[in-house]
């Protein structure tokens, strides 16, 4: 008996390094976990709390004659059934783009960033370091529910948009940035839009951008692929909002415009031999479609004047 106690005494001491081992390797993950969302910015209570009237934002001087348009933080960000707490939306806060994520699609709903002209200088290579979402609650589409599907992984905020930083880019590549879409399309109209919108950027000095697939359906009135059963969207749309700038200096203080300017696109998912103007549209109809609310933070006669018009020749000026 007393070998047998020696040995259990023996075996309880030498455990534990091992559980002080686990225990650190736990801290690890927390921490790891936090830094990834420690920078991120928290516009959770945004879009509970605020979807009726404005964000605090830094003050701005102007004279009082002045009719301007200012920029909220956080106006990208459409207003969706994440506010009122739906099921089926989860809100996912990158450091440089934010999304949506409706499990029952298994993609996002919109995902949604800012891009300014200084971040257009490029730093990064493409990564293509496809991969599952760890913070999809839910689990977010995989690599293998694409293999073999004839769909590319549609990006929705572009990794080339985000080629500013190695992070930033490879941020692009969780599974809950992509959707399937037609290699006619990915690699044709979608891609020519994308780069189109990297020109405006320039142009105007930034661009606020929504993108994603049409899902004006129940998740299992559309065709699906993979084990999840990604759904294969029938459209997808991109809205794009600019500042429009008196001058040289207004533009450089980057804090509001004389006016702005947008506009919106719904694109088939096929192979499209047509450019991409074709599928111009106002942001009103992109709404209507979507049943998103674009730019909410806008004051609301601006934003009624400018979601209501489209006028591609504006835009197509500016090349």
């Amino acid at each position: 008996m007393k070998k047998n106690k020696n040995v259990r005494r023996k075996t309880k001491k030498n455990s534990f390094p091992f559980r002080f081992l686990l225990l650190i390797l736990f801290a690890l993950i927390i921490l790891l976990i936090y830094y990834k969302r420690e920078e991120i910015p928290d516009y959770i209570n945004y879009i509970e709390e605020n979807a009726l009237f404005k964000v605090e934002s830094e003050p701005v001087s102007a004279p009082e004659q002045s009719s301007l348009v200012y920029f909220e933080k956080g106006l990208e960000i459409p207003l969706c059934g994440a506010k009122n707490h739906t099921p089926d939306h989860e809100v996912r806060f990158f450091k440089n783009y934010s999304i949506c994520y409706r499990e029952s699609y298994e993609q996002a709903e919109w995902s949604a960033y800012c891009l300014s002209d200084f971040q257009l200088e490029k730093n990064a290579s493409r990564s293509n370091d496809f991969r599952a979402d760890p913070l999809i609650s839910t689990g977010s589409a995989n690599l293998a529910d694409y293999r073999k599907s004839g769909y590319d992984r549609g990006h929705l905020t572009p990794a080339a948009d985000m080629s500013f930083s190695q992070d930033a880019m490879s941020d692009t590549f969780f599974m809950s940035n992509m959707s399937p879409q037609t290699p006619e399309l990915n690699r044709g109209v979608w891609k020519n839009l994308e780069a189109q919108v990297r020109v405006w950027v320039k142009i105007f000095g930034r661009a606020y951008v929504v993108s994603g697939p049409v899902l004006n359906k129940k998740a299992g009135e559309f065709n699906s692929i993979g084990e999840n059963q990604v759904a294969v969207p029938e459209y997808f749309y991109k809205v794009i909002l600019v500042p429009l700038y008196e001058d040289e200096l207004d533009r450089k203080s980057m804090d509001d415009a004389k006016s702005v300017m947008a506009i919106g696109f719904v694109i088939p998912n096929q192979g499209c031999k047509d450019n991409f103007w074709q599928y111009a549209a106002s942001v009103d109809e992109v709404e209507q479609l979507t049943n998103l609310d674009f730019f909410a933070l806008l004051e609301d006669a601006e934003e009624d004047k400018v979601e209501a018009e489209v006028n591609p020749s504006k835009w197509e000026n500016t090349y």
